[in-house]
């Protein structure tokens, strides 16, 4: 047996199937391991057989044993080993052994964390994101044990050695942003406010500091005349709609948009009124400021009155399945991409909010299940997103600050 420390979630999800609203068969390379591959050539059933010679593929770009191979896809980009229905042939015919890492394992995530094991859901999958954004009281941990043969990859691995203040960080990341006194916007904020001082710390003084900084700012919550303060940052919707828009067409320039994410995309351009004449661009902003004010007071802002909990809960999941604030090269970094993750959701919901006149649960379960397939699988997108915030000089406390104001 191993340790291994997973989110309550985790025993309430169970796969449904033909029952899925998308599937995991489609939009996304699907990578296999050195072992399966073995296994597959090895197959003597002639209908199974013909099909996995034909459309699994070694990926000579690669040289380590977990991306070893892939399957090729239609020109529809679904896995050709997928059935009418929606299900796997090879899991029907062979058995579910003979699954690849990366099916088997979908979509929970695997992480260590100084040779501990932790196990979450990627919210890409429409069911995952039900049993993570519907959890009212939020997101609670576990530590418990499995056997060590458990199949699945790790996605990433840290070292301790190397991250001492790890824990300290990401406890303090999720008792903050779990702490429901504020909107989720102040949380942000304050958790960037910290960070920053965090930063400007030397090595020498963390261990020292950290606990009394990390204590400081909880108590901050409890600062009227601190939260007051906050609350008079003003946001700066021109900036924000205008890098949405950069995003949304470098994301189309990239290809690799599937339908059900296309149709989002397309209520949240017609809802916010992106598609304009370059020559009235000004003009055309200012119209689509107005649409998203009126969207944002009209159904965003009341719909989180009483629904808030639904980002936190991502934003707690996307912290823990990612190692966040050590996801990244710095701790800033991994906020900027934190802040990022959350303004392209808000954005989204309001343009699809404005488009329907309504924004429902069902909406905002939709919108962050084919943000995360779109996004969170594409790691060059994001590498993209980052550099192209640098070059622009996007990277400032400020500019994460009218990122996330209202």
């Amino acid at each position: 047996m191993r340790p291994i420390l997973i989110p309550e979630y985790l025993s309430e999800f169970n796969c449904i199937g033909g029952a899925c609203e998308d599937t995991c068969c489609a939009g996304w390379n699907v990578t296999i391991d050195k072992k399966t591959y073995q296994a597959y050539r090895k197959v003597r059933q002639p209908e199974m057989a013909e099909k996995l010679q034909k459309y699994v593929k070694r990926d000579r770009k690669k040289n380590d044993e977990t991306n070893y191979a892939k399957f090729i896809l239609d020109e529809d980009k679904n896995c050709n080993m997928m059935l009418d229905d929606g299900l796997c042939s090879i899991h029907k015919e062979l058995g579910e052994e003979f699954l690849c890492n990366t099916c088997a394992i979908y979509p929970r995530n695997l992480t260590q964390v100084g040779g501990v094991t932790e196990k979450s859901l990627t919210l890409s999958c429409p069911e995952a994101a039900r049993v993570v954004l519907l959890r009212e009281e939020g997101l609670g941990f576990i530590e418990t044990e499995e056997p060590k043969n458990t199949s699945g990859l790790m996605n990433k691995v840290l070292g301790l050695e190397k991250y001492p203040y790890f824990w300290d960080l990401r406890i303090f990341t999720i008792q903050l942003m779990q702490n429901r006194q504020h909107s989720i916007e102040i949380r942000l904020i304050i958790l960037g406010l910290f960070i920053q001082k965090i930063e400007q710390l030397k090595p020498s003084e963390l261990e020292q500091e950290l606990p009394i900084t990390m204590q400081d700012y909880l108590n901050r919550l409890n600062n009227e005349e601190f939260i007051e303060s906050l609350k008079q940052i003003k946001g700066n919707l021109n900036f924000q709609l205008n890098l949405t828009r950069v995003l949304i067409n470098y994301r189309i320039s990239g290809g690799d948009i599937s339908d059900k994410y296309a149709k989002v995309l397309q209520s949240l351009i017609e809802g916010l009124d992106f598609e304009g004449n370059d020559d009235n661009e000004v003009q055309d902003m200012e119209e689509t400021i107005l649409k998203y004010q009126e969207s944002y007071q009209n159904f965003y802002e009341p719909f989180m009155k009483n629904k808030e909990y639904m980002l936190e809960n991502y934003i707690v999941n996307y912290v823990f399945k990612n190692l966040f604030p050590n996801d990244y090269n710095t701790l800033f970094e991994s906020y900027i991409m934190l802040v990022l993750h959350f303004n392209l959701i808000k954005l989204h919901l309001v343009g699809v909010a404005a488009k329907e006149r309504k924004l429902t649960q069902e909406m905002v379960i939709n919108c962050v299940q084919q943000l995360a397939k779109v996004i969170e699988h594409n790691p060059a997108y994001l590498q993209g997103v980052r550099e192209g915030m640098e070059d622009a000089g996007y990277t400032t406390m400020g500019h994460m600050f009218v990122m996330i104001s209202n």
